[in-house]
Formats: structure tokens, C-alpha cells, sequence
């Protein structure tokens, strides 16, 4: 399991990188055709706008694999220490379960925006392209937090980000 979500990782760090490369170049090719053409390239702030989105997306997958998830630490000595492995577990079984339900939202909204054919307003695309990005996240990481439940020792340290 431990191999599965590191190479689960690397998949989408490499799309997620990818995707911001998409959004740098797209921008930068406009600005450069704007000042020197004074032109402007279509779509290219909506290609830019959905590559930073689904960036985004994935980056909820890395940062949980990773533990650099912000969270409040005030209620950390609320309850016993000898506790904590148990809370945690738990918390990574509830995280799994919101996360999971997150998905089946989203995956109604792609569904539903599929069967209406709604578009992206201006570029005219089908916008159920850009939202089956969220499904996938959702779930991808509800696997990681079930795994976590599961197999505490796949649990990444929580990173020191104060």
C-alpha cells in the first residue's frame, strides 16, 4: 500500500506541476502577445483559470500525503494522550468518509452538468470536462485517509508549519 500512494503521489504531483507550467505559459504567451503583436490570444485567462483549478485540486491530494495540512492544534491536549492513536485513527476515518461524500456531490454536479450540457460561458467547452477534477480528488483522497485509518504507519508527520 505504502508503494501505491507514493507512486499515487508522484502521478499527481506530475499533473499538478504540469498544469501550473500550463498556467504560466498561457499567461505569459498573452502578455507577450499583447505587448509586442497588441494582440490578444483567445482563451488563453480561461486555460490559465481551469490549469490553476485543477492544480489546485490535485494539491489537496499532495498536501495530505505530504502532512503539510493546515489545522487547528488547540484541542491537541484537550483529552488524554494515551488517546491519540485512537483519535487519530478516528479522525482519519471521519476525514475519509467527508471526503468521500465530497466526491459523490461532485460527481452528481459533473453528472448533472453532462446531462444538461452546460458550457463554459464565452469559450462555449463543456464545463464537465473541468469538473470531473474534483470527483477524482475528492476520492483520491478519501483512499489516502482510509489507508491512514488502516495503516497509521503510512501517516506522514504532521509538518511544523508555525
Amino acid at each position: 500500500m505504502k508503494r501505491f500512494f507514493h507512486l499515487l503521489y508522484r502521478f499527481e504531483a506530475t499533473f499538478a506541476a504540469l498544469a501550473y507550467i500550463i498556467v504560466v505559459v498561457a499567461m505569459l504567451a498573452d502578455v507577450v502577445a499583447r505587448e509586442f503583436f497588441e494582440t490578444s490570444l483567445m482563451h488563453s485567462s480561461k486555460i490559465a483559470l481551469f490549469s490553476a483549478i485543477f492544480a489546485g485540486m490535485l494539491g489537496l491530494g499532495l498536501a495530505t500525503f505530504s502532512g503539510t495540512h493546515i489545522r487547528p492544534k488547540f484541542t491537541d491536549n484537550v483529552l488524554p494522550h494515551a488517546w491519540q492513536a485512537l483519535l487519530q485513527k478516528l479522525g482519519d476515518v471521519l476525514s475519509g468518509c467527508l471526503f468521500l461524500l465530497a466526491g459523490y456531490i461532485s460527481f452528481e454536479l459533473v453528472r448533472s452538468s453532462y446531462e444538461i450540457g452546460f458550457l463554459v460561458p464565452v469559450v462555449d467547452w463543456p464545463l464537465w470536462w473541468f469538473q470531473t477534477i474534483m470527483p477524482y480528488a475528492f476520492c483520491s483522497n478519501a483512499l489516502r485517509h482510509f489507508g491512514f485509518a488502516v495503516m497509521p504507519s503510512l501517516k506522514p508527520a504532521e509538518a511544523d508549519l508555525e
